[in-house]
Parts: C-alpha cells; sequence; structure tokens
C-alpha cells in the first residue's frame, strides 16, 4: 500500500480561490483604521438644538450638550459632530422658528413640516449655504419671504406651501439657480410673478396655486424647459395662454384653472406632448376647442369646465384612449357623443350646462368604466338606451333638466351601484316603478318637477341606503307608505305641497316643516325632514310631546311608540 503521510493531494480550483479571498479579506480588516468613536454633538450647535426645543415646547432624546450623535433623536451629524440634517416633520411643534437655526451651517436637510410654527421666515437662514431641502410646508408662517433667501444658493428644493405668506414673491429667488422644486401654494403671495424666475434654469416643478398673484405669465418663463409640473391655479392671472408652452416638451402636468385667463386655447398646445393633466377650466376662454388636442395621447385628465367655449367637440378628442376624466361643463359646446365612445378608460364624463342635443347614443355602453356621468342642463331627448344598463360600475349619473319624455326607462333600476341619481326637470311619464327599489346602493334619487304620476310605490322603503328622496311632483296621489319609517338614514323627503291629503299614515312616517307645514296633516309640505331621535319626554311619558313641554311650538309624532316624537 505504501506510506501516504508524505503525499499531496491538490485542492479543487474552487476551494483554492476561496482561500485566496478569505486571505486577502483579513489583509484588507488589517489595514482598515479601527471603527471611530461615536461622534459627539458640537458644543455650539448643541446649545441651538436646546434653543430650539424650548421654544418650541418640546424634548428630544439627545438634544443637550455632550450628546452623543448617534442616539439623538432626528439629526444626522458628520463625524466632527456639525449637525447636517434635521427631520421634525409631524412632531408638535408650536412656536416660531428661532433665529438662531440659521448658525447651523452644516445643514444640508431641514424638514420642519405639518407643524404647528408661526411668525417669519428668519433671515439668519441666509447662513445655511449648505442647505439643499428646505420643507415649511403646512405651517402657519406669516410675513414675506426674506431676501436673505437668495444667499442660500444650494437649495434644490424649497417646500413653503400651505402658510400665510404674504407680499410679493421677492425678485431674489432667481439667485436659485440650482432650484429644481418649488412650492409655493395656498399662502397670500400678492402682484405679479418676478421675472428673475425664468432664471431658475433646472426647474421641474413649480407649484403657486392658490395665492393672490395678478398680472400675466411673464415671457420670461420661456427658458424653463426642464418644466414637467406647472401649476397656477386659482389666481387672478390675466391675458392669453403664453406661446412659450409649445416649447415646453417636458411638461405633464398644466394646471391654470380658476384664473381670468383669455382668448382661445391655441393650435399649439397640441405640442406639448408629453402632458397628462391639462386644467384650464373656470377661465374667460373662448372660441373653439382645437383638433390639435387629438395629438396629446398621454392625456389622462381634461378640465375645461366653465369658459366660453362654443363649437363642437372636436372628434379627435377620442384618440385619448389613455383619458380617465373629462370635464367640459358649462360651455356652450355641441357634441356628436358617438365620437366619445372609444374612451374606455374613461370614469367621469361631465358635458352639463352645454348646448348637447339628439339623444345618448347606443354606443355608449362602451364607457364600461365610466363612474361619474353629467350631461344635466343640455338639450338631450329620448330615447334613453338600454345600453346604459352595461355602465356597471356607475356611481352618479346625473340627466335632469333635459328633454326626456318616456317612462322611465328600465336602464335606470340596473345600475346597481349607482348612489347618486338626479334625472328631475325632464319630461318623464308613468309610474315610479316598484323595481327601482333594486337601487341597494343609492343614497340620493331625484325624480321632481316630471310627469309620473300613480302613487309612491311601498317597494321603495327597501332602498335602506337612501337619505335624500326628492319627489316633488303634482301629478302623484295617494299617501306615504307608511313602511316608509323603517327607512332609518332617510333625513329629507321633499314632495308636492298640492297632492292628495296625506292621511294617518303620513304623519306617522315623516316630520314636516316649511312654509306649506299643516297643523292637521291634511296636505304634503315642500320639505319633510327625518326625526333622528325623540327628546327625553316623548321616551318617558310614551306619547307626543305636548304644547307644555314645546312651549309656542309645533310637535309632530314621527313612528310608533312615540320613538321620533319631536319638537319643531
Amino acid at each position: 500500500m505504501g506510506n501516504r503521510r508524505g503525499c499531496s493531494f491538490p485542492l479543487p480550483p474552487s476551494l483554492s480561490l476561496l482561500r485566496l479571498l478569505a486571505a486577502a479579506w483579513l489583509v484588507l480588516l488589517l489595514l482598515l483604521p479601527s471603527p471611530a468613536v461615536a461622534a459627539r454633538i458640537d458644543d455650539a450647535q448643541a446649545a441651538v438644538l436646546v434653543e430650539c426645543a424650548a421654544a418650541w415646547g418640546r424634548t428630544f432624546r439627545g438634544w443637550r450638550v455632550g450628546g452623543e450623535c448617534s442616539t439623538a433623536q432626528f439629526i444626522s451629524c458628520d463625524g466632527a459632530g456639525l449637525v447636517t440634517a434635521m427631520k421634525l416633520d409631524g412632531r408638535g411643534l408650536v412656536g416660531s422658528i428661532p433665529t438662531a437655526l440659521g448658525t447651523l451651517t452644516s445643514l444640508t436637510a431641514l424638514n420642519l413640516c405639518c407643524n404647528s410654527l408661526y411668525g417669519p421666515i428668519p433671515a439668519s437662514f441666509s447662513g445655511l449655504a449648505s442647505l439643499a431641502y428646505l420643507d415649511l410646508q403646512y405651517n402657519a408662517l406669516n410675513e414675506s419671504i426674506p431676501d436673505a433667501i437668495s444667499l442660500m444658493t444650494a437649495l434644490t428644493s424649497l417646500y413653503l406651501s400651505s402658510n400665510q405668506l404674504s407680499g410679493a414673491i421677492p425678485p431674489a429667488i432667481g439667485a436659485l439657480t440650482s432650484l429644481q422644486q418649488l412650492y409655493l401654494p395656498q399662502n397670500k403671495l400678492s402682484e405679479s410673478i418676478p421675472t428673475e424666475m425664468g432664471n431658475l434654469l433646472e426647474l421641474q416643478s413649480l407649484f403657486l396655486d392658490y395665492n393672490w398673484v395678478a398680472g400675466t405669465i411673464p415671457d420670461a418663463l420661456s427658458a424653463l424647459t426642464n418644466l414637467n409640473h406647472l401649476s397656477m391655479a386659482g389666481n387672478q392671472l390675466e391675458g392669453a395662454l403664453p406661446d412659450f408652452l409649445t416649447s415646453f416638451v417636458a411638461l405633464t402636468q398644466l394646471y391654470l384653472n380658476s384664473n381670468l385667463l383669455s382668448g382661445s386655447i391655441p393650435a399649439f398646445i397640441g405640442n406639448c406632448v408629453a402632458l397628462e393633466v391639462l386644467s384650464l377650466s373656470d377661465n374667460w376662454l373662448t372660441g373653439e376647442m382645437p383638433m390639435s388636442i387629438g395629438a396629446l395621447t398621454n392625456l389622462r385628465r381634461i378640465n375645461l369646465y366653465n369658459n366660453q367655449l362654443h363649437g363642437s367637440i372636436p372628434s379627435t378628442i377620442g384618440q385619448l384612449e389613455q383619458l380617465s376624466w373629462l370635464s367640459l361643463a358649462d360651455n356652450s359646446l355641441t357634441a356628436d357623443l358617438d365620437d366619445l365612445t372609444p374612451l374606455g378608460n374613461l370614469v367621469g364624463l361631465l358635458l352639463s350646462g352645454n348646448a348637447i342635443s339628439g339623444s345618448i347614443p347606443t354606443t355608449i355602453r362602451e364607457l364600461f368604466s365610466l363612474q361619474t356621468f353629467m350631461l344635466y342642463q343640455n338639450k338631450l331627448e329620448s330615447p334613453v338606451p338600454q345600453g346604459l344598463s352595461a355602465l356597471t360600475a356607475l356611481k352618479l349619473i346625473d340627466l335632469h333638466n333635459n328633454k326626456f319624455s318616456e317612462a322611465l326607462p328600465p336602464a335606470f333600476t340596473k345600475m346597481k351601484r349607482a348612489e347618486y341619481m338626479q334625472l328631475g326637470h325632464n319630461n318623464f311619464t308613468g309610474s315610479i316603478p316598484a323595481s327601482i327599489s333594486s337601487l341597494q346602493s343609492l343614497t340620493y334619487l331625484d325624480l321632481s318637477f316630471t310627469f309620473l304620476a300613480g302613487t309612491i310605490p311601498t317597494a321603495i322603503s327597501k332602498m335602506q341606503r337612501l337619505s335624500r328622496l326628492y319627489l316633488h311632483i303634482s301629478t302623484l296621489s295617494g299617501t306615504i307608505p307608511p313602511t316608509m319609517g323603517s327607512m332609518l338614514n332617510l333625513q329629507y323627503l321633499y314632495v308636492h305641497p298640492t297632492a292628495t291629503p296625506c292621511g294617518a299614515g303620513r304623519c306617522e312616517v315623516v316630520q314636516y316643516s316649511g312654509t306649506a307645514f299643516c297643523r292637521a296633516c291634511t296636505n304634503f309640505c315642500d320639505t319633510c325632514t327625518k326625526v333622528a331621535r325623540a327628546p327625553p319626554e316623548c321616551k318617558k311619558k310614551r306619547r307626543p310631546c305636548s304644547s307644555k313641554s314645546c312651549p309656542g311650538r309645533i310637535c309632530i309624532p314621527f313612528i310608533r311608540s312615540c320613538k321620533g316624537f319631536k319638537c319643531i
């Protein structure tokens, strides 16, 4: 056999490689310096932290002279113990921002969002030359934005939304040439947009909405070609839409609604091919919608309501296959509704208050994602297509104030998810079908000012989620079904004041108030309000409250056992 003690066997290549790697790691670990001891917060900066905590009425672990960076709450430090970040959003801070905070010159990020801070933004912030991120949103800071902000040249993100800042936007803000995010909405800023903002060439998001900013949109902003979000809604801006928008090819969201803008929607809007949201509603825009809008194939939302647009809705809008929301209400537009049926992703279609005539096309069934369907105050006529029943996602339908003149179509009673249905001010005839009780999700139903006749069907009491029922119909007869007393969520019932006498059952169902109230309970009234609870004396005595318990007022019984008696 031989002696094998002197023999050697070569290792497999994989094992040899592992041994080499292990040796290399050992050498590397020996060469690395030993871990540093956790840095102590710089004494001067620790004193600033103590001052801040006292000013805000809070105590935070580690905020003390001699505190360790590694254990201090909501701050970060560098190796020298200098504070580089403070993250105190939503920490219940109350008070003003101490001037001393501006001496933390190593800060790169400061987040004081969502607290109850008030007073001015300290001018001492000019010392925060390294600060890249500043978030002071959702506080109660007031006075003006200090000019000293121009010295914070490292800023890339500035969030001042939802405060009470006033005065003009300082021209000095144009010195922040590294700025990418600028949020100033929901303050009290006024005067015009400074032309110096055109220097912010890196800006990607600009939000000035819901202030008091006036004047025109300056041409200087044409240099901001990196913008992808531009929102100036809710101000007092005037003039035409600026031509330079055509060069904003990266723009995905444009909010200029609720201003005083005038003129037409220019054809060049079709060049903003990245647009996903176009919101120009509530202005003074005139003319026709441009055909070029069909080129914006990334659009998901269009809001042009409450302008003075006229003409036909362009057929090219059917090319916007990604569109989920189309609101063109309160204009003077006409439409071929068939042009809209390719919009299979549409969730909201709001065309009310226009001049749309004809009938709803049968192709409406192709809008299978539709949840909100509002065509009220137009000139639509019968027939109502049965295809409406295919809109199984529909939650809100409002067709009031049109010219429909048939019996209530079965399509309405098949909208099982509908929560709001407004069909009043039409010429519907026939009776209220008992099958309407199948709408178990409905909370609001209005059939007022139609020509529906007959009685209120007893089955309506099965609609247990219904809170508002409007039946102001002069041609109805009979009594209010006593079973409606079981409709525990019903708060308002409106019926016609000249309807036939209600009988005893009516007083067991609803409490009546309003101009047509009748002590003898002989007529319907304009407003009927369901009583939520009975007064204590009614529960004790189990009888109607008397003039003694309600001096000078009227007492009405509601339902059995005195459960719903109430003084009115």
